[in-house]
């Protein structure tokens, strides 16, 4: 949120900066009382002589200053700079002096001996008396002293201090302090000050009372970033959230910022699909965010604005944010255009403040460990499950025989093994070999924040270690391969008055990371090795050991040359891929009030310049992992068929590779090379990794106050050029205006609109204009509003239209594009073509591709209960998306005989509903605890109403009616108990020979008498949940806080088809331990088939993904006692935290999705559990 600063004397600024710099900006230093009296010697005794012409209030007061020690405090807000005046006076005092400067003017002071706060009239309070006492009434007052600070123990001078029914009292000071003499018969002090609760606190027998005032819930200040400016938070009538810096930092030193959203935010899910340091494969972030869910099938991302300007949230350092606000609904997101069909996520950095250079250091070190994999069995109970397969299955497949183990060799793998079985006959668990117990994070981070009147400034730099989770070998070739991320962020945000209705603001800020992998394991790719934690999924436990004593690395014949290597030889030896990427961004903003032209005016002129390039080089030593090209790798394969018994001659089973004539007598490894680091075009990017942003906008804002009547507009312009690569400059356009007005802080309305460019559609479709109107009624702002105990009762609604064109990869969607290349053959010679080259048509457009358009409603209740102690917001939306662009290759009604991939076209239609309720309880005793409470729930369902899909399907077959995403599977009835049951069933269009008792009975869902692909219906939900909830608790007293925060979701559904049996290995899951058997026909689980087909199992692998996590928790102490500012700081702060600590779900693991890092089946890099143990300084 913005925040007011409070303006004070640069003469004394090293006595009082720090403390009114950490001031909450938002809050209004009105102080209680009329003009004061002051007992001061110093403001009785001190003449003033003052001659100025035509100049401003704050140009006076500064003079003041200047020739004299008085210092003038206040808001603002509280002073206008535009009023200019003249003054002449001589030996006057100061009290004097002011009584003639705001004569006409609605500002009003008091004066604390060098101290004169000043605030409006209209704020006015009792007086406040401090009469000269006599002795005999001396003698009847006792002294009371102490000090008044905020929930951050920060001071807060100004606060009035009055004994209750009198007007006896004082302010305190610029320390918070205070010193009052009280009748002996005073029972109670009343503690206020404005922007703040009130409190009052009975005196009995005390003489030093210490207060903590608690803030407002609802600040009559307090302001929200929007589109292109900011709005006070009462005046909102649009759908918007906000979260601040203080809640980030408690999420455990997450790396990537869009997880420290999960559950902040009321309507935002986040699923993440893998716990990669950096991002997954390319540096790509893991965790995707739905606002209000999923809407279309095109993505559904929202858009991310940084300052501004679209950038990237992924690799921003959580010490430079100072607020995120999401925008949910039409009114808020319309000035964004159709980038801002998905919602808008608005990220505002730290910027600097009026006062002497505040120093901050913060480190944090987190421990992280494997959060949840799924459980496999090991070798021995794998054999013995394949054992019984086979003898299952026997009747179907002979030769199965083979394979079945003897019953005494099964007992070798059993554990606790000698040594010389665990080399022959491994029992490896394969994650304990992969994974470490415990993995480091470091994060330190450098903030200077100050400035003057002229010039404001925040500079920041960062640098985050993320440590991979993979457990330390040796790979004795002189390497260290690792998956291990590095980030180095700094930033440098700059406010320049360069005249009195002039400001500069200058951003520069950027990233440089290195993001460590491997090469593929069969070529110097994508450095992306699913094999490599896939081997807590699909890799045998009982094939090969881990790594010899010698230091070669466990093989075997007996795994599949593709499909399975050994994971550890894998992250190994397969060389070291750098990806190095640097971010360089650059914001320039001149902002310039007009106010000779209507008073109101300003305007604001930007530039915006983002570069970032990716480079990749490492150290090269591919092609080696596998026994059957291991060229460079040292590997031993012991073979369990050829062992006879323990006096055997080792090398009759041992095999060590490699054995080529080359290497046979003395062996020596090749040596590794070094891949330069380079920028070029790689295949699994298909684009040369850099990338280009300019935008440039211009913009118009009008705010006035009519008495009771507050308008504002907004117009912008704004252009952008954006590349990638060798591509051709991607431009867009926008044209944008809101305007909003309010009366009496009671009736508001919103009107906005755009008027959106797109390349994507031709002539007569580009532009469109998206308008949008919000109304809001203040109810509790009435007169007639007399209910005690509710103090805020707030309506809103909002309706707009909202455009999107990000249907397709593809450009140009309108055009048809040819392509040059190939010659006609001349005969069956392929190497005898015509001399002539083709031109061919190589995609088809449509002419009349045009907007996917998004009608939203949103329905809003805001209240108060007892001075905000509980609040209640709740929104019910509704979204019509018409013309939804379809891709050609995903239109399933065109036939396949139509030629070629049919255009894209807008034949789809989806509806989507749903509703938010927070609620929020915050308490405040009088001895300074602060326990608060916060739940939020989220529902939102969508439906497809048109996809193309083909007309002869039936409605459970087609998209329309059902969800996004929708699961659809045969559904199974229950087992095949007897042979009876399995005769009795209903055929199967393949394998139906092939069925056994113990699998399952599908549904003939269209009752046909066939179970086929017909028969695949809806089931369960999609992989976005539908549900959300977030619960919330928190307090803390005398500088201890404590919070933790629940997040859970349901309603929705994921696939996790465990290839049990893989390739023929011996991998069997945990999860079907219970499997079916004669004795056990209540099983939750089949017996996995070993080499027969016929393994029909319906909805089996359809999991239920909902899940609780106890998603943060922190306990802190923040030291503000005299050993802090004996040792040069202003505050200290310690706090342990953690993210994603407990995890209850029937999941067989902690992934949210499969959308990035690997396939359902083969899983990904894992998530962690993260303990985090940090410390803020102040200097």
């Amino acid at each position: 949120m913005e925040k007011n600063p409070i303006v004070h004397s640069s003469f004394i600024r090293k006595k009082v900066g720090a403390i009114i710099l950490k001031m909450k900006l938002l809050t209004i230093l009105i102080f209680a009382g009329t003009m004061a009296l002051s007992a001061s010697t110093y403001s009785q005794k001190t003449k003033i002589d003052l001659h100025l012409q035509n100049s401003s209030l704050t140009e006076i007061l500064n003079s003041i200053e200047k020739k004299s020690e008085f210092i003038f405090i206040y808001n603002k807000n509280v002073v206008n700079s535009d009023i200019r005046k003249s003054i002449s006076v001589n030996e006057e005092r100061i009290d004097k002096v002011l009584e003639i400067l705001f004569r006409d003017v609605n500002v009003s002071y008091r004066i604390d001996d060098r101290q004169v706060f000043l605030y409006k009239k209209e704020d006015l309070k009792e007086p406040i008396s401090t009469p000269a006492l006599t002795e005999s009434e001396q003698a009847q007052r006792k002294t009371i002293t102490g000090k008044v600070v905020d929930a951050k123990g920060e001071p807060i001078p100004g606060t009035t201090i009055l004994v209750k029914g009198t007007t006896i009292g004082v302010l305190s000071d610029v320390d918070g302090a205070y010193n009052l003499k009280v009748p002996t018969d005073a029972k109670v002090l009343v503690f206020s000050f404005v922007g703040y609760k009130s409190q009052e606190i009975p005196i009995g027998t005390k003489t030093a009372i210490n207060v903590t005032l608690e803030e407002m819930t609802v600040g009559l200040e307090e302001v929200v970033a929007v589109g292109y400016g900011v709005q006070k938070k009462e005046s909102i009538v649009g759908a918007i959230t906000q979260t601040s810096k203080e809640q980030l930092k408690q999420t455990g030193n997450v790396t990537d910022l869009k997880q420290a959203l999960t559950g902040k935010l009321p309507g935002v899910t986040t699923v993440t699909s893998s716990g990669e340091p950096g991002g997954t494969g390319i540096g790509e972030s893991a965790t995707a965010i739905y606002i209000r869910g999923r809407n279309t099938w095109n993505g559904g991302q929202p858009l991310i604005l940084v300052d501004g300007v679209e950038r990237s949230m992924d690799n921003l350092d959580l010490n430079e944010v100072e607020s995120i606000s999401v925008l949910k609904d039409a009114s808020a997101t319309a000035v964004f255009g159709v980038k801002g069909a998905n919602g808008v996520i608005l990220i505002t950095t730290k910027r600097g403040t009026v006062s002497k250079p505040q120093l901050s250091f913060s480190y944090n070190s987190t421990a992280l460990t494997v959060s949840k994999l799924p459980e496999k069995m090991d070798s021995y109970n794998a054999l013995l499950t394949k054992n019984e397969i086979i003898e299952r299955e026997v009747v179907l497949n002979e030769p199965s025989w083979a394979d079945y183990t003897p019953e005494q060799i099964v007992d070798r793998y059993k554990t606790p093994q000698t040594t010389e079985y665990s080399r022959i006959y491994p029992n490896v668990n394969w994650k304990e070999a992969l994974f470490k117990n415990v993995s480091w994070s470091h994060h330190a981070a450098l903030n200077v924040q100050g400035g003057t009147n002229f010039i404001k400034y925040f500079g920041s730099l960062a640098y985050l270690y993320e440590g991979d989770m993979f457990k330390k070998y040796k790979n004795n070739k002189g390497y260290d391969p690792n998956y291990n991320y590095n980030r180095f962020n700094f930033r440098s945000n700059v406010d320049i008055k360069v005249t009195g209705t002039t400001n500069l603001k200058v951003n520069l800020a950027g990233y440089y990371s290195t993001k460590n992998t491997n090469y593929s394991y069969a070529s110097t790719t994508s450095g992306t090795n699913p094999q490599a934690w896939s081997a807590a999924y699909s890799m045998p436990p009982d094939v090969m050991i881990v790594q010899d004593a010698d230091g070669r690395w466990g093989a075997s014949y007996k795994l599949p040359a593709e499909g399975l290597t050994n994971p550890v030889a894998l992250v190994y030896n397969t060389g070291l891929l750098q990806r190095r990427t640097t971010q360089l961004n650059a914001d320039f903003t001149l902002e310039q009030k007009l106010d000779f032209i209507t008073k109101g005016l300003s305007g604001q002129a930007s530039l915006f310049y983002d570069n970032s390039f990716t480079t990749t080089g490492g150290i090269t030593d591919a092609n080696n992992v596998r026994p059957e090209a291991a060229a460079t790798t040292p590997m031993i394969i012991i073979d369990s068929d050829k062992y006879t018994g323990p006096n055997q001659d080792p090398s009759e089973y041992t095999t060590y590779v490699p054995t080529s004539s080359s290497y046979l007598f003395d062996w020596v490894a090749n040596p590794w090379g070094i891949d330069a680091e380079n920028v070029e075009t790689a295949s699994y990017l298909g684009y040369i990794p850099i990338t280009r942003r300019l935008m440039y906008q211009a913009q118009l804002n009008y705010a006035r106050k009519f008495k009771l009547h507050n308008v504002g507009a907004t117009g912008v312009f704004k252009r952008e050029e954006y590349a990638r690569g060798s591509m051709f400059k991607n431009y867009r356009e926008d044209w944008v205006f809101r305007t909003t007005y309010d009366y009496d802080s009671r009736y508001f309305i919103e009107m906005n609109g755009a008027y959106n460019g797109s390349e994507q559609f031709g002539p007569g479709y580009r532009f469109d204009f998206f308008p949008s109107v919000a109304l809001g009624w203040y109810v509790s702002n009435e007169k007639f509003f007399k209910i005690d105990w509710m103090n805020r009762l707030k309506l809103r609604y909002s309706q707009g239209m909202v455009g999107d064109d990000s249907g397709s990869s593809s450009r140009w969607l309108y055009a048809t594009q040819y392509a040059y290349g190939t010659a006609s053959r001349l005969n069956s010679n392929p190497n005898e073509t015509s001399p002539y080259t083709w031109y061919k048509e190589s995609t088809v457009g449509n002419p009349d591709i045009h907007w996917e358009k998004a009608l939203k409603k949103n329905y809003g209740l805001e209240m108060g209960f007892l001075k905000n102690m509980f609040s209640v917001n709740y929104d019910y939306f509704t979204e019509d998306r018409t013309d939804v662009l379809i891709a050609g290759a995903s239109r399933t009604s065109i036939p396949s005989y139509f030629g070629a991939t049919a255009p894209s076209a807008n034949t789809g239609h989806v509806k989507s509903k749903g509703h938010e309720l927070e609620i929020k309880f915050d308490k405040r005793t009088k001895d300074g605890l602060h326990y608060w409470t916060s739940l939020a729930f989220s529902h939102t369902t969508n439906k497809v109403i048109a996809k193309e899909d083909p007309l002869l399907y039936d409605d459970y077959q087609k998209a329309a009616g059902f969800a996004i995403g929708q699961t659809k599977t045969q559904v199974s009835t229950g087992f095949y108990n007897n042979w009876d049951q399995v005769f009795a069933s209903v055929q199967q269009e393949t394998n139906d020979n092939a069925k056994l008792p113990g699998y399952y009975n599908i549904l003939d869902y269209n009752g046909d008498g066939v179970i086929n692909s017909n028969d695949n219906v809806p089931y369960g939900y999609s992989e976005v949940p539908e549900n959300t909830y977030n619960l919330s608790l928190g307090v803390d007293y005398k500088g201890f806080s404590a919070m933790v925060q629940f997040y859970g979701v349901n309603n929705v559904s994921r696939y996790i088809p465990f290839d049990n049996f893989y390739s023929y290995q011996d991998v069997v899951f945990g999860t079907v331990a219970n499997y079916w058997s004669k004795t056990n026909t209540d099983a939750t689980s089949f017996l996995p088939r070993w080499k027969t087909q016929g393994e029909f199992i319906g909805n089996y692998y359809i999991y239920d993904g909902s899940y609780l996590r106890l998603k943060t928790a922190e306990i802190a102490y923040t030291f503000k006692d005299a050993f802090v500012k004996k040792i040069g700081l202003s505050s200290l702060r310690v706090y342990l935290n953690g993210n994603n600590l407990f995890f209850w779900s029937d999941l067989p693991d902690d992934r949210e999705a499969a959308t990035s890092g690997g396939g359902a089946a083969a899983g990904s890099y894992p998530t962690s559990r993260r303990f985090n143990l940090g410390v803020d300084l102040t200097f």
